[in-house]
């Protein structure tokens, strides 16, 4: 009996093994990247749903061609394109000014606050999938196939399934997995090294430094279209135009009926405008000649709604040339679609060459509807007022919000509590304000009165942004970002307005060296007796260009710097900085004034950054500058690196770097 009972409780324990891991039923893993035999562990990847936002974007400097434009050559098809996009002073808020004492970097940077109430184990930092059911959406994210039938056909996607399976990413995992890389690798990740090889400390099989995810479904996860234009029959207007991408090494433009990755109100919104188009008898742009009057076309969706924010864009210098067309198109479009138009825009640009929008921003006409797309924030209760994005068609807006709210995610969770948090090339502050959400509610959750984000500091060029930013603190609770609502501020600018008038006219009058030096000591406070916040501070944005804002002191006195550029990567300027050493002689502060006495080229305007979030849209910028930060003297190290497949079917991959320095 003994040996029958053995050989049952063998099949017994067998069965089990292959209950609790189906894949062991093959003996392989299903990963797309690798094939490693085990029994009792599954190996998996994350990816994640979202698309290339560039690669509708034509830019005059690259040369593209296409209007939709790929960043890599499809090895399942003939004739892949490789492709090429752009993206196209005072009181700190902490109270504390210049020349006040350092803070203790250890008081604060080390405190987190326990996060398994918020969905994700204490161990798992960044919230890679730790259970069976993430593991198999994102498996399946991985090798389902788009299924769309133009697939081949159509320059916008490069694979069809398996759309991890680019070039773009292959490169990335064997950048971090170089010697020249690993080298820098922080003691504090997750994967640490063993006689040259990486093992995860959490038990998880996937013993990549480089982690891969798709954030979002791989189809119909555009939310956002530029289209280019031409007329259906040449020498008749009689057929409207035809609305699509350009073909491969042409500018002929394909049809794309019911994408599988546009939104399907992009999809319904294009057919309403062919329709409008050859009803009203609008002339499409003719590029040999440069005549007609269409020539793009964008569609943003309102994810809340459904409804499109349409741009359409006229070859026209002043919004009068595009009559009596334009208004003909538009109130056919709003007769045979009503309910699907959040809004309408005309867009003039008469100049030569593939790019979509002028810079003037005079060329913008909103034509019917309001003026702003709102969104959720990432991070925000949907249930309850906790703060909306506003974006017009004149600012930036990420094609797969949805997936980029999972880069948010991660963006947050990598900030220390407590911190002091500064944004460059923001945008409409996406990111620092879905940081200062989550570490308020934090904050409030655990009753820490010293917790959530000090202060936050964003900065972008482009006037639109700072308005949308402050439509979105509006709306954000008044807890979190310490500003009273607009309606209660008046009398206090009409008080401003009054003592700047009785001062009027009166000298200034000047301090001396002794006098400047008594002020910044009596300003001065220790951490354990801080000046009182003012509210005013806590959140604000600076209109200037990266460079411009280091430079100006945007970053002084913060802990923590997060950057997101275009394609081409970090300006100059701001590396330069990043890649300088601390300097233990140069005194804490958050004014420039402060450093007034030092002379411009010595002072470290990042002096103070101890983690570094930088998140990248041109993985060849990336790798450029990591290798100039990890290689000068500042003390960077790689802490960790993920790559978002944001734009699936396009060989483009976001990477999230989170590099930090003692």
């Amino acid at each position: 009996m003994t040996p029958l009972l053995s050989t049952a409780t063998g099949i017994l324990l067998a069965l089990t093994t292959i209950i609790v891991h189906p894949e062991a039923v093959n003996g392989f893993s299903r990963s797309p990247h690798r094939a490693t035999h085990h029994v009792h562990t599954t190996t998996l990847m994350s990816w994640s749903d979202d698309e290339y936002d560039g690669s509708y974007r034509s830019s005059p400097s690259r040369g593209g061609s296409s209007t939709r434009q790929k960043s890599g050559r499809d090895r399942r098809s003939n004739g892949g394109q490789s492709g090429r996009g752009y993206r196209g002073g005072g009181r700190s808020g902490s109270g504390r000014g210049s020349g006040q004492p350092r803070p203790n970097r250890e008081s604060k940077e080390s405190i987190r606050y326990p996060q398994n109430n918020f969905g994700y184990d204490d161990d798992d930092e960044y919230n890679y999938p730790n259970n069976n059911n993430d593991r198999m959406i994102q498996q399946q994210r991985m090798t389902n196939s788009i299924g769309c039938p133009l697939f081949g056909t159509c320059p916008g996607c490069v694979v069809d399934n398996y759309v991890a399976d680019i070039d773009i990413i292959k490169s990335a995992q064997l950048y971090f997995s170089s010697s020249s890389v690993q080298k820098h690798i922080s003691s504090s990740s997750h994967v640490r090294q063993s006689r040259g090889h990486y093992y995860n400390e959490d038990g998880d099989d996937d013993d990549e430094f480089y982690k891969i995810k798709v954030p979002s479904s791989i189809t119909h996860w555009r939310t956002q279209a530029k289209l280019a234009v031409a007329a259906d029959k040449k020498w008749s207007r009689d057929a409207g135009c035809k609305i699509g991408l350009y073909q491969r090494n042409s500018h002929d433009v394909l049809p794309i009926p019911d994408c599988q990755v546009h939104h399907p109100s992009i999809n319904k919104a294009v057919e309403a405008v062919v329709k409008a188009t050859s009803v009203v008898r609008t002339p499409a742009y003719q590029e040999d000649t440069g005549t007609g009057l269409l020539r793009y076309i964008q569609c943003q969706v309102e994810l809340s709604t459904g409804k499109v924010c349409l741009t359409l864009v006229m070859n026209c210098e002043k919004l009068k040339e595009c009559q009596p067309h334009l208004s003909y198109l538009v109130k056919e479009l709003k007769r045979s679609e009503p309910k699907l138009w959040h809004s309408i825009w005309c867009h003039c640009n008469d100049s030569a060459g593939n790019a979509i929008f002028a810079r003037d921003s005079t060329r913008w006409h909103p034509i019917e509807g309001p003026p702003y797309i709102r969104e959720k924030l990432p991070g925000a209760d949907p249930d309850s007022r906790e703060g909306l994005l506003y974006f017009s068609p004149m600012v930036f807006r990420q094609a797969n919000y949805e997936g980029f709210g999972e880069i948010a995610k991660q963006v947050r969770e990598a900030i220390p509590n407590g911190s002091k948090v500064c944004e460059l090339y923001a945008g409409v502050g996406l990111l620092g304000l879905s940081a200062l959400l989550h570490h308020g509610k934090l904050a409030e959750e655990y009753n820490d009165s010293d917790g959530g984000i000090q202060w936050l500091r964003c900065s972008d060029e482009n006037p639109e942004n700072a308005r949308c930013f402050e439509r979105a603190v509006s709306s954000m609770p008044m807890k979190i970002t310490g500003r009273s609502p607009k309606h209660l501020q008046k009398d206090k600018g009409q008080k401003d307005k009054r003592t700047r008038k009785n001062q009027k006219g009166k000298p200034s009058k000047e301090m001396s060296i002794k006098d400047l030096m008594d002020s910044m000591m009596t300003e001065a406070s220790d951490e354990s007796n801080p000046p009182p916040v003012d509210p005013s501070e806590k959140v604000t944005y600076m209109q200037a260009s990266a460079a411009a804002a280091i430079l100006k002191g945007q970053a002084l006195g913060a802990n923590v710097l997060i950057v997101d550029p275009p394609r081409k990567g970090l300006d100059e300027p701001v590396l330069q900085q990043l890649c300088q050493p601390y300097n233990p002689n140069q005194m804490y502060a958050e004014k420039p004034n402060a450093l007034s006495h030092m002379p411009r080229h010595t002072v470290n305007w990042v002096n103070d950054v101890r983690t570094l979030i930088y998140v990248s849209c041109g993985f060849d910028a990336l790798a450029r500058d990591c290798d100039q930060l990890l290689s000068s003297n500042a003390g960077w190290k790689l802490e960790s690196a993920t790559g978002y497949v944001l734009f699936p079917g396009s060989n483009h991959v976001e990477t999230v770097v989170v590099l930090r320095r003692k």
